[in-house]
């Protein structure tokens, strides 16, 4: 079993079963892509590839950036007692925008 075969299992799950049209379902969604992108990035060997391993660093830091802001809006939500939050661009029923 491969090193990432776990949390790419998880990830599969985790977008399956949850909300991402809600802040904290694109909070949670976005910190797994983030963790398995940083474990790819830290294969050995990828040191030898900067293109590739930039990349996916870039990449990481595009989940770390969404994490942050989903979570940002899930916690304004709840501080003000609200329903769950929508991110922004989100209809009910509609596919969850990417931050």
């Amino acid at each position: 079993m491969a090193d990432t075969d776990t949390l790419e299992y998880v990830l599969d799950r985790a977008r399956e079963r949850i909300d991402r049209n809600e802040a904290l379902g694109e909070a949670q969604v976005a910190v797994f892509e983030a963790a398995l992108t940083l474990i790819r990035a830290g294969r050995p060997g990828l040191s030898e590839l900067p293109q590739e391993r930039t990349e996916l660093l870039r990449d990481a830091l595009a989940a770390v950036r969404a994490a942050t802001v989903a979570t940002g809006i899930a916690v304004t939500s709840a501080h003000r007692g609200g329903v769950a939050a929508q991110l922004p661009g989100s209809l009910p029923g509609a596919a969850a925008v990417r931050i």
